[in-house]
């Protein structure tokens, strides 16, 4: 049997795809490379990230939309689910869409949340989009139906995670007693890459708050500030 191809862990190829109006009405709904590209972009940044914290199966209602899909379903002109930037996404065994919309906003990077409908507790999906074109904008929206429209309010702007690049490029010295983690993400939580020995030297690549992006070799990835003396 031939493997089934997956956009990340936990993501199948068939499922980013699928759309029942697709498939009643014959629609080819099949993303080019540069589709696939930003698909896997927005799995790797958003959905896994949000997939591992609730350790939980999180359902996804839409994410790829050909051309023609969107036309017929009534979606947006401008609608990012067509470049495979966009995905729609339901809590299952417990885990509430506004937990999913929370941790989102605070925790990862985006272009575009959207508390989709719902009420105020609790909305009906929640909408999230990532984009690598250009910089992503956190930009918060609530989607309301008025007078038989849907309409979009801009209610905020979330956390801003993005990497800020070091204004020149500046290299480290590495102190501990022992050794130190070098983790994938600017977390305790995030997984560990490798491990870097005291007095390793560092390139700093780019910091925020109490982290350091670093290169030291091949090895890439983030560290504590403290554990590194920054050469003037």
């Amino acid at each position: 049997m031939a493997k089934e191809k997956k956009i990340s862990a936990h993501i199948s190829y068939k499922e980013a795809t699928y759309s029942a109006t697709a498939t009643r009405k014959g629609i080819t709904n099949v993303p080019d490379a540069k589709q696939l590209k930003a698909m896997q972009a927005l799995a790797k940044n958003v959905f896994e990230p949000l997939r591992k914290h609730f350790n939980e199966p999180i359902r996804i209602n839409s994410f790829f939309r050909s051309l023609l899909l969107n036309k017929t379903i009534g979606g947006s002109k401008t609608s990012q689910h067509c470049t495979g930037e966009a995905i729609d996404l339901d809590g299952m065994n417990g885990i509430t869409n506004k937990q999913l919309y929370d941790y989102i906003k605070n925790s990862l990077e985006f272009d575009q949340l959207i508390w989709e409908f719902g009420t105020d507790k609790e909305p009906d999906w929640v909408h999230v989009s990532y984009t690598t074109t250009k910089t992503n904008r956190n930009e918060l929206l609530r989607a309301q139906r008025k007078n038989g429209k849907s309409v979009y309010t801009i209610t905020g702007t979330g956390k801003k995670t993005t990497t800020k690049p070091a204004d020149k490029t500046k290299t480290g010295v590495v102190k501990v007693q022992t050794i130190l983690n070098v983790r994938e993400k600017n977390s305790t939580r995030a997984s560990i890459s490798g491990k870097l020995k005291n007095g390793a030297k560092v390139i700093i690549k780019g910091k925020e708050k109490d982290w350091l992006k670093i290169e030291s070799g091949k090895l890439k990835g983030w560290v504590a500030a403290r554990y590194v003396v920054i050469k003037k």
